[in-house]
């Protein structure tokens, strides 16, 4: 690997990578300090980021009460704004589009702005061709004794996935039931470097059914590039403002069948150590994060992406001195060990969070179980 070539795609290594980088052993991004990124970076030329990595585009209505700064969205949403007042004030009352960003894709309250204009509907209400089909929001829709009632799960009635037909189901959960959370890894080309990341709940009988009472073994959170017709997902891409973002829920054995027949792809589980009421906690919470409304919100290669987010939720439900560092250099240069999913096994094992490998899922024995 050369230090070119990381560079190319990976926001964090946009600028020079250390010498000792630049080889064929990846260990070496995974021993990457602060320390390694200073001496890559001159000061002067590391990104203004500050602590917001999640960028939005927004059409709504600003209004200014004092020195407060309101930001209210068509669908309902309020947000406070950071930027300056003088210039607010230029804006107060008037329906505007805005280029933020937010702290993080579970602190999304405040947005810092970047780029401000009157909205203007030839250039802002642009109309876009339709998501595609195998991705959908999920919402959750209540949450009761029997369970949490979510919409838009995907699910699989059919013995074997055709590649464009997606079965949704509207599912109850029960987070008592919950037996074991699974980090996995899917990689793809460039294995080297790329691979994708996500969360498996496995549950009880009974714990994850449809309406009609089907049953499915574990439930997938896959945080994914929101695609519209027409778009191809490449990590190049991904780290322009090109694509949303989708937290996915689907049956595990939706996604499995789907990765090894019809993807013709493999998947990779570790088992994470938590303890039940740790694993019950973070389902909560990836319910709840899977069912906000992220319509305007940009999928981002290094920090917006289907890996940093996974150890965000696991953030969430772990005592501080356990969490994982997110930034390398504090809100300026994002840890590669925390959002690139070929380093991020090893980086957790090490953290005594994940267990070893369990060997390859594929077509050959994607039918067994988990647990």
């Amino acid at each position: 690997m050369t230090a070119s070539c990381f560079a190319a795609i990976i926001s964090i290594a946009l600028f020079a990578v250390p010498a000792r980088a630049q080889r064929d052993d990846f260990a070496a991004l995974q021993a990457m300090s602060a320390a390694d990124l200073g001496e890559a970076v001159p000061a002067g030329q590391l990104p203004q980021a500050k602590k917001y990595g999640v960028t939005y585009r927004l059409n709504g209505v600003l209004t200014v009460d004092g020195e407060d700064i309101r930001f209210n969205t068509a669908d309902g949403r309020v947000f406070s704004l950071d930027m300056s007042l003088r210039k607010a004030r230029r804006f107060d009352g008037e329906t505007v589009n805005i280029r933020a960003k937010a702290i993080a894709a579970d602190d999304m309250e405040t947005l810092k702005v970047d780029e401000i204009a009157l909205f203007d509907p030839a250039e802002h209400d642009i109309q876009l061709p339709p998501r595609q089909a195998k991705r959908r929001a999920a919402k959750v829709l209540a949450e009761t004794k029997s369970g949490i009632e979510v919409e838009n799960v995907r699910w699989l009635y059919d013995a074997e996935p055709s590649a464009g037909k997606f079965d949704w189901a509207t599912a109850v959960i029960r987070p008592e039931l919950v037996k074991k959370a699974y980090f996995v890894k899917k990689p793809f080309p460039p294995e080297w470097l790329a691979a994708h990341s996500l969360f498996v709940f496995t549950f009880e009988d009974g714990g994850l059914t449809d309406a009609a009472g089907n049953k499915a073994s574990g439930l997938v959170l896959t945080i994914e590039a929101f695609l519209r017709e027409g778009q191809v997902y490449d990590l190049k891409t991904g780290l322009k403002d090109r694509f949303g973002i989708v937290w996915l829920l689907t049956t595990w054995e939706d996604y499995v069948a789907r990765t090894a027949l019809n993807d013709k792809a493999r998947l990779v589980p570790y088992e994470v150590r938590f303890p039940k009421a740790r694993t019950e906690a973070m389902l909560r919470e990836a319910l709840r994060l899977a069912s906000v409304n992220r319509d305007g919100e940009f999928y981002h290669t290094v920090t917006n992406n289907c890996t940093n987010n996974l150890l965000m939720l696991m953030n969430r439900v772990l005592p501080e001195k356990q969490r994982m560092r997110m930034w390398t250099i504090p809100y300026l240069v994002y840890n590669v060990r925390a959002t690139m999913p070929v380093v991020v096994p090893g980086y957790l094992q090490g953290k005594g969070l994940l267990g070893p490998e369990m060997g390859t899922i594929d077509a050959s024995n994607y039918p067994r179980p988990l647990d």
